[in-house]
């Protein structure tokens, strides 16, 4: 999984030498300089390499929509302002730890939003604004069956969590309410 996190190896050339550089982890504290490196306005709408699906996106890992995924929960003074609107909260879940791996990215969640997907989730990651007074995130996972993947409570995130990523234990899904 490490590796598929893993950008791929630039070369630099010149006429005497070619030198190889190793692929560089993404992570929150320079997914920035990566989605410039690639052309990705995180300011912007989510790349089209992101799959639609009901109420919001999927993603690969190490595809544009990951990385532009990713500095959504870069901190606050790094992205637009715009988006961090009062109501406005992005909640998206991710295979791997550290807010890496493939995911589900909901941009605009409304209360009494529910999302689950079939994947098992390991981390959550919360951008435009922290949680406020009265919000509530609740994950859960699938039944034993599979039928429901919202079928047993796990956990629900503290009171007033900020913006950012933590890891979870596995989740199938979110259900945000006041």
């Amino acid at each position: 999984m490490l590796a598929k996190a893993l950008l791929v190896a630039t070369l630099f050339t010149s006429s005497a030498l070619s030198v190889a550089v190793p692929a560089v982890p993404v992570t929150i504290s320079n997914v920035l300089a990566i989605a410039e490196q690639r052309g990705i306005d995180v300011n912007g709408p989510i790349p089209s390499d992101a799959q639609p699906i009901e109420g919001g996106y999927t993603f690969e890992d190490g595809s544009d929509a990951g990385i532009w995924v990713l500095a959504q929960l870069a901190p606050p003074s790094t992205t637009s302002l715009a988006k961090r609107e009062l109501a406005n909260i992005g909640i998206g879940m991710f295979a791997g730890s550290n807010c890496l791996g493939e995911g589900s990215w909901i941009d605009n969640v409304s209360y009494g939003s529910q999302t689950s997907r079939s994947v098992q989730f390991a981390s959550v990651g919360i951008s435009y604004r922290g949680m406020r007074e009265g919000e509530h995130l609740d994950f859960s996972k699938s039944t034993s069956s599979n039928l429901n993947l919202c079928g047993t409570y796990v956990y629900s995130a503290a009171p007033f969590t900020g913006i950012g990523c933590f890891n979870s234990q596995p989740i199938n899904c979110f259900r945000f309410w006041k």
